[in-house]
């Protein structure tokens, strides 16, 4: 999903709150700093003076080129001296030489959403933090962030599968084998900046797909990472979308998926696919495989079946890549409602 216009505003505005808001704090610093040495802004005062003064030798008539350069190297040295003793008094009073640098909450873009470096599509690209703040404001007014208010970790409720032994499981109990793929995903939010990694969540309908990665993306959003949840409908019907006149939208779109730190894909198996659909899925896995961002995966199919849907390419990719975990137990949501009623 593209900005709109109103929301590529609102992100503007909030990079001009972030800039005043940094300046105030740097006006105050310097006002300090003033206020507690007054010969810094005599320092200041020199600098401006002897830039002023070395202007009028350069412009005098019929001097020469020589002159010039023996003017501008007794400038910069002055300059240096100027600027060392300001940093001393800095040191002195705060043990901080930098402290009256520019302030930057994003020192790669200097608060602007934008960095120099010449694409297809502009000159500039869109900053690291410009990229989180959209996929916050476009999907974070989604239900995710509400779901996740009720779907989370304190909330998963293990009580809702069988304690007793479970030949399928070589027998675990549903409740104890979930119990340990709590851990597991709990662990894979413990490290997720340092250890890359996706899941495929496969199994019957109603065992708690959607409810773990919930969790999973609770912990997450409220670690200040970004979060993009899509059903398998809704992908394939942005994936679907390809015209030539749509080619920049498509580029912002594309983006999105690429960039968010973790890519849920509910549901998988639902959809209508076709070549061009599964060709362009099996392009946004590899690709956020490549730059190390994860991805879950949900499905109600069995492994074969998930095989037998989408092409031997995607199979491949996440059998290699992905951890499968299998969900099992009895439909919790129904088994939840009774709880409700009793």
């Amino acid at each position: 999903m593209p900005l709109t216009n109103q929301q590529y505003n609102a992100i503007i505005r909030q990079y001009d709150l972030i800039r005043i808001k940094n300046k105030h704090i740097h006006d105050d610093r310097l006002e300090d700093v003033r206020t507690k040495a007054p010969e810094y802004d005599e320092l200041d005062k020199k600098i401006s003076e002897l830039s002023v003064e070395v202007s009028k030798q350069i412009l005098t008539p019929g001097i020469t080129e020589e002159k010039k350069k023996e003017i501008k190297k007794e400038l910069d040295e002055n300059l240096r001296d100027i600027e060392n003793a300001k940093k001393e008094i800095l040191i002195r009073l705060y043990n901080d030489p930098h402290y009256l640098d520019p302030i930057y909450t994003c020192s790669k873009c200097k608060d602007t959403g934008y960095v120099d470096n010449i694409t297809e599509y502009s000159m500039k690209s869109q900053c690291d933090c410009f990229k989180k703040k959209a996929i916050d404001l476009i999907y974070g007014d989604s239900n995710l962030k509400n779901i996740t208010i009720n779907e989370n970790f304190n909330t998963f409720d293990l009580s809702l599968y069988p304690d007793t032994p479970s030949d399928e499981l070589s027998g675990v109990s549903p409740r104890e084998y979930m119990r340990n793929l709590v851990e597991e995903t709990k662990s894979f939010v413990r490290n997720f900046d340092k250890k890359h990694g996706n899941f495929l969540f496969y199994g019957q309908a109603g065992v708690g797909k959607t409810f773990l990665s919930n969790c999973i993306a609770k912990e997450l959003l409220d670690t200040g990472h970004s979060v993009i949840y899509f059903t398998s409908f809704q992908l394939f019907e942005l994936l679907s979308i390809g015209a030539p006149a749509d080619k920049w939208n498509l580029h912002q779109q594309y983006e999105a998926l690429l960039d968010s730190d973790l890519l849920i894909l509910d549901d998988c198996g639902t959809e209508v696919s076709n070549t061009f659909t599964v060709s362009r899925l099996f392009q946004l896995l590899n690709e956020r495989a490549l730059l190390r961002k994860s991805t879950i995966i949900s499905t109600n199919l069995s492994i074969r079946e998930f095989r037998d849907v989408y092409s031997e390419r995607i199979f491949s990719r996440i059998t290699s890549s992905y951890t499968l975990l299998k969900l099992t137990g009895s439909d919790i949501r129904i088994r939840r409602k009774i709880n409700r009623t009793l």
